[in-house]
C-alpha cells in the first residue's frame, strides 16, 4: 500500500508539475486580431489578461506564445515574448488581483480598440492596469523566438515557465496547440478569424465565475471596434467582486 501511495504522489507531481500556479489564477480574458479583413475590426492585435488569484501573481519569468509547442520555432506569425525578470520589470511586482494586463502585438501609434494606449506599468496610478508592448516594452517584456501575429487558424498559450507541461491558460479557434498543464477553451474559428474580438463574459461575477471560463458559449465575439475594452471590463460584465479585495 505505502508503495502504491508513493507512486501515486509521483504521478500527481510528474503530470501536474506547475501545481505552484494554477488554471484560474490568470486567464486570458480578452483578444483582438486585425488579421487581413480590413472591412471588420480595425484596431491592432492584442491579448489581455486578468490577474484572479487573491493575493495576486508575479509574472516575471512566464511566457505567452501562438507556437504551437515547446520544440516548434517561431516565424513571422508565430512566436513567443518573456514577461521579463530584470530588475526594471514591473513583472516583478505582485499584480494585484482584478488588474488587466495588456500586451499590445505592434506598433505604438496604431490603436488597439478603438483608441491608441500609452503604456503602462504604474500599480498606483488607481485605473487596475498595465499595458506593455511585445515589441516596444524592452523593461518590461522580451521577445523570443519570431513574431506573434494573429491569422485565421490560431492558438494563444499563457506559460508559467517554458515547459510543455506549464500552460495556465490556452484559448484555441481551430489552431493546433500540444501545450499541457490546463484545459483549453476551445473557440469556432468564426470566433476569432481575421478581423474579429473576443472576450469572456461569465454569467456570474464571483470569482468561481471568472475562473470557469472555457465554455466557448461564454465568451462573445463583434467585428465592432467599440466593443473592444483592452484594459477595462467586457461589455456586459460585472467585476466587482474581483475588485474590492485590491482597493
Amino acid at each position: 500500500m505505502k508503495t502504491f501511495i508513493a507512486g501515486l504522489l509521483l504521478l500527481v507531481v510528474v503530470a501536474f508539475p506547475t501545481l505552484g500556479q494554477k488554471q484560474g489564477d490568470v486567464i486570458i480574458n480578452e483578444i483582438g486580431n486585425n488579421g487581413t479583413k480590413r472591412a471588420l475590426y480595425m484596431g491592432g492585435d492584442y491579448v489581455e489578461l486578468l490577474i484572479l488569484k487573491p493575493g495576486g501573481v508575479k509574472l516575471a519569468g512566464w511566457y505567452l506564445t501562438d507556437i504551437t509547442s515547446v520544440s516548434s520555432e517561431g516565424k513571422d506569425n508565430e512566436g513567443a515574448i518573456k514577461f521579463s525578470d530584470k530588475d526594471s520589470s514591473v513583472f516583478l511586482q505582485t499584480l494585484p488581483q482584478g488588474t488587466y494586463v495588456v500586451i499590445c502585438l505592434g506598433s505604438k501609434d496604431q490603436p488597439y480598440g478603438a483608441t491608441v494606449l500609452p503604456e503602462d506599468i504604474s500599480l498606483t496610478d488607481g485605473n487596475n492596469t498595465i499595458v506593455v508592448y511585445a515589441y516596444g516594452s524592452p523593461k518590461h517584456i522580451e521577445p523570443q523566438a519570431g513574431t506573434m501575429l494573429f491569422t485565421g487558424k490560431d492558438n494563444v498559450t499563457l506559460l508559467s515557465s517554458w515547459k510543455k507541461t506549464a500552460a495556465v491558460d490556452i484559448v484555441r479557434w481551430e489552431g493546433a496547440s500540444s501545450w499541457l498543464g490546463c484545459t483549453p477553451t476551445e473557440l469556432p474559428i468564426a470566433a476569432l478569424d481575421n478581423g474579429m474580438i473576443c472576450y469572456f463574459a461569465p454569467k456570474g461575477k464571483t470569482l468561481s465565475d471568472f475562473q470557469n471560463h472555457v465554455d466557448p458559449a461564454l465568451w462573445k465575439t463583434s467585428s465592432n471596434v467599440g466593443d473592444a475594452t483592452p484594459g477595462r471590463k467586457n461589455p456586459g460584465v460585472d467585476d466587482a467582486e474581483i475588485q474590492a479585495p485590491s482597493k
